[in-house]
């Protein structure tokens, strides 16, 4: 049983659990979200809507994630857990105590049959703010003076830093990608916000996992707008806090460019035998995944 606190209580209705933050609901959304709900076409892969809602005179910016069941062994597993909508919520909330940001989660909903998932939705209010990849597309892109760069490599350090205080905490995101990354600036500098923590999981400190490295494959395979080869590096110094890497860092070093050059080869068919600086060059021949 999920405790949330006094923060969301728990509703049923009609063949739904929902989980419902206090203050934040309004009940004039839920007709809101059973019409995107009937729209919606069943997916193996979560489907996301972006819709703005009125509440008095000001409108806002909110993101209905729907999850649908659609393999039997997942069927299976998911009689005996939590949705993923329910997971997501959980752990967005345990980032959140841990001084760690997350979209806030305004419901979140199940609808089982004999206990039998069929579909669930996370409703969470908007972030103003830019994906890493969008972040780094608008401002390092083009050609960098002095200053641009002093910055780029400032904020490169300061997102190490963040995604390790976040694995020294015991968290390991389920998808660390780019676009699960969002970065907002504020005057006292960057805030970043996690997305997608459906697959996010909280381990204890003493439990000697090494998950961590995953997260840290899923973000270096893509290939990033302004991001050099030299910058992945000063990336892992940071996330090391090293200024420079010994010998055993220099194995990782070695491990994640081969988790990285497998990666792209199971999810972008590229198999180049070439340098990885030219592999993983940002307007190079091999930049797929930059739109």
């Amino acid at each position: 049983m999920m405790t949330l606190g006094s923060d969301y209580r728990l509703v049923l209705e009609g063949g739904w659990r929902l989980w419902l933050h206090s203050e934040r609901w309004d009940q004039r959304l839920w007709p809101e979200i059973l019409r995107h709900l009937a729209e919606q076409t069943p997916s193996r892969h979560p489907g996301t809507r972006r819709f703005h809602y009125s509440r008095g005179a000001a409108a806002e910016e909110l993101f209905l994630k729907v999850y649908y069941r659609w393999d039997l062994f997942g069927c299976i597993k998911d009689l005996f857990r939590d949705s993923r909508a329910f997971r997501a919520l959980k752990q967005g909330l345990a980032l959140a105590e841990h001084g760690l940001h997350a979209p806030l989660a305004i419901a979140a909903g199940e609808e089982r049959r004999l206990g039998l998932l069929k579909r669930a939705f996370l409703l969470t209010a908007g972030v103003p703010g830019s994906p890493l990849d969008q972040f780094l597309r608008d401002r390092f892109a083009a050609g960098l003076n002095a200053e641009a760069l002093r910055r780029k490599r400032k904020q490169i350090q300061q997102l190490a830093g963040e995604i390790r205080r976040m694995h020294g905490l015991g968290f390991v995101h389920g998808d660390l990608v780019p676009s699960n990354i969002l970065l907002r600036v504020e005057q006292e500098g960057m805030q970043f916000f996690y997305m997608d923590n459906d697959r996010t999981r909280l381990y204890p400190p003493w439990f000697p996992h090494r998950l961590w490295k995953r997260n840290l494959v899923q973000l270096n395979r893509f290939v990033l707008p302004g991001i050099s080869l030299q910058d992945r590096l000063r990336f892992l110094r940071a996330y090391l806090g090293r200024a420079s890497l010994a010998k055993e860092h220099r194995r990782l070093l070695q491990w994640l460019e081969r988790k990285t050059r497998q990666r792209r080869r199971e999810c972008e068919q590229i198999d180049a035998r070439v340098s990885f600086r030219e592999l993983m060059r940002w307007n190079g021949p091999f930049s797929s995944n930059i739109k």
